[in-house]
């Protein structure tokens, strides 16, 4: 059972006991991502993703790689569109340790101008890395066309200029601004106890000033339908991605939608995969995912394939993708796609991470807090006609963004 306590402060805190588990994983979330950003400060969130392992007021870069590795090794981050997440993985005997590791990295960072110098050089080497990466240069590319004029549309890394003209004093007020207790998540699931997690918080916080958590603040982008060609001959092949507006994470159809999904691109026996792989020998990569916000969302279908054939798969998708508007799903699709997306839930939920990230997304981003138990059964009561009946809002090839990044002259 997961159990929810919010402090004096704001800070929120989940936590689920499952004492089977002779670990725990731990974290602290941030409301912030690249989304949250201006032009002028893109890559904001990422570079303080990096600076907050460079050195405490308690710990010294060295110090915290120290400790790291002796809980274990598993201290890591990552920035994305709307979050910024801080985790730790231990044994139930290293709690105090790693707790008092982790708050001190996300609340008392000290940024200190070497480090900062140097760790904004190594996220510009990162954006022309990514930059030189075709699948990333891809979906950078199309996320930028799609939600033109808004941070969704914005790398996580940021861009060059933008990140070259970030200053040392700047970035460490946004961070203070920003990684304020009220804008923070802490979560662990695992061996530890609520409340003991509750003490250590309240007392790691109980000089921060009384406040409500905060809510996401963002715009709302509108989905722009466009067609690309981006040329760079040096590559064999041509990544395509169509895009269309889809269901967000509170949407009424998501349950539905994740069907709608598995039917059509995300496994083996998906037509997608069985008509442009195994049926016409178009391409080795092929798959259809949802990209789902607080807000809003996008079903993508992804393919790399030989010049020469482009148009001849696009029109294949095109063809697939009408004939699952028009005709639906049948009642053996439902049956292997309820199998498929209730084994995905369990299997993923095997680790303590994946847990912990559960109890935050459902925090963060549902209005109707389900468990995974909830999930399923929506799925397995969800029927052939409630598909059917939603499938004509969405797919549509008339409205659809396209790209395609490669040697385009020859497709």
């Amino acid at each position: 059972m997961m159990n929810r306590s919010v402090l004096d402060c704001g800070l929120v805190v989940l936590s689920e006991y499952i004492p089977a588990f002779p670990s725990f994983s731990m974290s602290y979330t941030v409301r912030g991502g690249s989304r949250m950003e201006s032009v002028q400060l893109n890559g904001i969130y990422h570079l303080i993703e990096h600076m907050l392992f460079k050195g405490t007021e308690k710990y010294n870069l060295k110090e915290i790689a120290d400790i790291s590795d002796r809980l274990g090794g598993k201290l890591n981050a990552f920035t994305s569109k709307e979050i910024t997440q801080f985790y730790l993985k231990a044994i139930d005997e290293h709690l105090p340790e790693s707790f008092d590791l982790l708050t001190q990295m996300v609340r008392n960072s000290t940024f200190p101008d070497e480090e900062f110098n140097k760790e904004k050089s190594v996220a510009v080497q990162e954006i022309y890395e990514a930059d030189d990466n075709p699948e990333t240069n891809a979906f950078e590319t199309f996320y930028r066309n799609v939600y033109q004029n808004n941070g969704l549309g914005f790398p996580v890394g940021g861009r060059v200029g933008p990140v070259n003209a970030l200053e040392r004093d700047q970035v460490y007020d946004f961070y203070v601004n920003n990684y304020a207790p009220n804008n923070l998540v802490l979560s662990a699931v695992g061996k530890i106890e609520h409340q003991r997690l509750v003490d250590l918080a309240n007392d790691a916080f109980k000089d921060a000033p009384a406040s409500k958590p905060r809510s996401f603040l963002v715009d709302s982008p509108n989905f722009s339908t466009f067609t690309k060609n981006k040329k760079n001959d040096s590559l064999s092949q041509v990544y395509m991605i169509m895009g269309f507006d889809a269901v967000s994470m509170n949407s009424p159809d998501r349950y539905p939608y994740m069907i709608i999904n598995d039917v059509l691109g995300s496994g083996m026996s998906s037509r997608l995969f069985q008509r442009i792989r195994e049926d016409l020998g178009l391409a080795y990569t092929v798959s259809s995912f949802t990209d789902a916000y607080n807000d809003c969302g996008m079903h993508l279908i992804y393919a790399v394939i030989k010049p020469e054939n482009a148009s001849e798969c696009i029109d294949a998708v095109k063809e697939e993708l009408e004939k699952l508007r028009n005709k639906g799903i049948t009642a053996e699709e439902l049956d292997r796609a309820r199998y498929s997306i209730k084994s995905s839930i369990i299997l993923g939920l095997e680790s303590n991470v994946n847990m912990m990230r559960f109890h935050i997304n459902n925090e963060l981003f549902q209005d109707d807090v389900l468990n995974p138990e909830q999930i399923i059964q929506m799925v397995n009561t969800t029927s052939v006609d409630d598909i059917n009946s939603i499938l004509p809002k969405y797919l549509d090839s008339e409205q659809m963004s396209l790209l395609l990044y490669g040697d385009v002259l020859n497709a």
